[in-house]
């Protein structure tokens, strides 16, 4: 029966998923644009904001692991080594840890598969909210964290409660004088079939991918579609651009973005699996979008933003010789992003 409704339907439902996956910029942009002024004016209700001192204040953001149940077709089992000495070394560091979605693969596999699979890792996560050093976002691929009921009854032995989870948070600092606002969202904004209502999204969550793992669909998204997730990244940067003294960091697409790819990669560094990391061709245009990448990288590498000591910087943490490495591909201070910006 399955090949059978696969065979029939299952063209008809690939196209009308990477129709309603597909970007359309007044759609990114009013997503974006409502989020934001809803966390600016109600602040706790869909976002977070914060007052951050970046000269002691630390942070690292990852996205996009996409844990599974550790069988073939799992894209994070292989970065998992990766990803536990890099939580190990900011939490003995002393960052916070911002955790901008798609965490858990809840397309392919159920909650049931996914969760007891990858305790290790969500334990290792749960050290820094247990210290209030971490704050999530929720992406489109782990929809039960939209849910407070799914949290609460997924985590609840892992995590402790209540564990707040939001649409967007918003640091703010001062810059020689001047107000710097970092806006941080998954990056899904304007996608139909996961920036939408609350109807909508239980239809997705709820009818939608379970008769897709039952009929083993797999669909274009922006993470395995270039010339989508391209697409992407350029509406994230034109978006973010016209904004003054902002800095919009998103995940969603996997490909590393660092100032919109206007400074250039240190001598040596890559990017893993040969990302791009430039959304747009060299002009002039603001510095003010910046992708986490991913971490489920098929080469085991996983890529991140950190801030911290006055800097942003776009990392990567791979395996050479058995010990997991951490080496910065690009940093500017950000007194010279904000000049740049200003600029």
């Amino acid at each position: 029966m399955r090949t059978f409704l696969r065979k029939r339907l299952g063209p008809l439902l690939e196209k009308l998923a990477a129709k309603a996956s597909y970007p359309v910029k007044k759609d990114v942009f009013a997503s974006l644009s409502r989020l934001l002024r809803h966390i600016q004016a109600k602040p706790g209700k869909k976002g977070l904001s914060l007052q951050a001192d970046f000269s002691k204040d630390k942070f690292i953001i990852f996205s996009d692991h996409h844990k599974g149940n550790k069988d073939y077709s799992d894209d994070f089992a292989t970065n998992e080594f990766n990803y536990l000495a890099a939580l190990d070394f900011y939490f003995n560091h002393n960052y916070n840890y911002i955790n901008l979605g798609d965490a858990e693969e809840l397309w392919k596999y159920s909650p049931q598969q996914v969760i007891p699979k990858n305790k290790i890792s969500l334990e290792s996560e749960a050290r820094f909210q247990k210290e209030n050093r971490y704050f999530k976002t929720f992406g489109n691929h782990d929809l039960i964290w939209k849910n407070k009921i799914d949290v609460a009854l997924w985590f609840k032995d892992i995590f402790k409660f209540p564990l707040e989870v939001w649409e967007g948070i918003l640091l703010k600092t001062i810059i020689h004088d001047q107000e710097l606002n970092i806006f941080l969202t998954h990056g899904h904004q304007g996608d139909k079939m996961s920036d939408n209502n609350g109807f909508s999204t239980w239809l997705v969550s709820h009818i939608w991918r379970p008769f897709q793992r039952y009929l083993r669909i797999n669909i274009n998204t922006p993470s395995s579609d270039y010339a989508l997730r391209d697409k992407h990244n350029i509406m994230m940067h034109e978006w973010s651009s016209r904004r003054k003294n902002l800095l919009l960091i998103t995940g969603h697409t996997h490909k590393p973005v660092f100032a919109s790819g206007l400074y250039s990669l240190h001598p040596g560094n890559q990017i893993p699996s040969g990302e791009i990391h430039s959304p747009v061709k060299k002009q002039n245009f603001k510095p003010s979008y910046f992708n986490s990448g991913c971490c489920c990288f098929n080469d085991g590498d996983i890529t991140g933003i950190e801030i911290a000591d006055n800097k942003i910087m776009l990392v990567k943490w791979h395996q050479k010789e058995n010990i997991a490495e951490r080496i910065v591909l690009e940093e500017k201070l950000l007194s010279e992003v904000m000049k740049d910006l200003n600029n």
